[in-house]
């Protein structure tokens, strides 16, 4: 029953995108592009009230013959936002990220990661932070990371209404 209901919710939340206007602005989109870098499923988390810090997640493939380097990220939310490096104590990466030339790298829970520090209101699931990642040699390029719950949060969400 818990993973039904989960996948329940997951095979919605993507129909849903199926049908959303065409019309849809660069800044709220979760997948740009800028030269031949290909930015893709930006996401984050909600967060819980008090929570101080969000972070945002996304895949970064560069399909060209040279690397680049994310070295920064601007954003509504926050006044400043960090690049991390992968654990717990999250390390700033002041030198940036590498996305060397025909890789992919992905930002992802665990892993390195967007944080944005001192958030200036908690997010609901389907909020939207919009943002400018900066990258030395591509430029800057408006994203959304939208708010998706977790697949562990959805799936304690109906082990409570169980009970």
């Amino acid at each position: 029953m818990k993973i039904t209901l989960a996948c329940s919710v997951l095979l919605t939340m993507f129909a849903t995108s199926l049908t959303m206007p065409a019309a849809v602005f660069a800044e709220d989109s979760p997948n740009v592009s800028i030269g031949t870098l290909f930015i893709e499923g930006a996401f984050t988390r909600p967060t819980k009230a008090g929570d101080k810090d969000a972070e945002g997640y996304l895949s970064i493939i560069n399909e060209g013959s040279v690397p680049d380097r994310l070295v920064s990220v601007d954003s509504d939310i926050a006044n400043k936002a960090e690049l991390r490096a992968s654990g717990s104590d999250g390390q700033t990466l002041s030198d940036g990220i590498e996305i060397p030339a025909g890789a992919t790298v992905n930002l992802a829970p665990g892993g390195q990661r967007v944080t944005f520090l001192n958030i200036h209101h908690p997010l609901k699931d389907g909020d939207i932070i919009h943002a400018t990642p900066g990258f030395e040699n591509a430029g800057q390029i408006d994203i959304g990371f939208h708010a998706i719950p977790s697949l562990s949060s959805l799936m304690s969400s109906g082990d409570s209404k169980k009970k």
